[in-house]
C-alpha cells in the first residue's frame, strides 16, 4: 500500500502493508533512530515526532500516518531547539545511552513546546516515564530546566532558573 507522509521535510510514499509498525518501516529504510526495543510502547526507544508529538513508533501502524508529518533524530539535530536540548543534558552530566536518546529529547521537546517553565509535577511525570537507567531521574530533570534555559537565553528570555 503507498501511504503519503512527509517525512523529514520531504513528501514520499511509505510502500508497506498498513499494519506494519512505523519503526519497522524506518528501519528498512535506514533511518536508525528510533530503536527497537520492547515493541509495546513503554521503552521509548523508538519515538519520533508525528505531527509534531512525540510517539512511540512501535505501537503506531503505518496506515495510520497518512498524510503526516514525521520527524526522526537525524532531522530533528539541526535545530536550535535540539541544540538547547543537548546543551542541556550536557550541563546537567547526562551521558546517554544511544537508545533513549530520541525518548528523552523527544519528550524534552514536547514539554518545551507547552511549558515556558515546566512545573516541578510535569518534571517529575517526564521522568518517570524514562524506563532506561543510563542516568537517574534528577539529572534528566535537571538536564530539562538547563534545557529550558538555554531555549530562554537564544530566545532573548530571563533566566528561568
Amino acid at each position: 500500500m503507498k501511504i503519503p507522509v512527509t517525512l523529514n521535510d520531504k513528501k514520499i510514499f511509505f510502500d508497506a502493508p498498513p499494519e506494519k509498525p512505523l519503526v519497522d518501516v524506518l528501519r528498512e529504510m535506514k533511518i536508525l533512530s528510533p530503536k527497537k526495543g520492547c515493541g509495546k510502547g513503554f521503552c521509548g526507544f523508538c519515538t519520533v515526532l508525528l505531527d509534531n508529538k512525540a510517539v512511540n513508533s512501535c505501537i503506531i501502524p503505518v496506515g495510520l500516518v497518512k498524510d503526516s508529518s514525521i520527524v526522526t533524530l537525524e532531522h530533528f539535530s539541526k535545530t536550535d531547539m535540539y541544540k538547547d536540548i543537548v546543551r542541556g543534558f550536557k550541563q546537567a552530566g547526562l551521558k546517554l545511552c544511544g537508545f533513549c536518546n530520541a525518548a528523552k529529547i523527544f519528550s524534552t521537546y514536547e514539554l518545551l513546546q507547552h511549558s515556558y517553565r515546566p512545573s516541578p509535577e510535569e518534571l517529575s511525570h517526564i521522568a518517570e516515564d524514562m524506563t532506561c537507567n543510563c542516568t537517574d531521574k534528577d539529572s534528566f530533570i535537571n538536564g530539562i530546566l538547563y534545557a529550558t534555559a538555554n531555549k530562554h537565553e537564544r530566545e532573548g528570555r530571563k533566566n528561568v532558573l
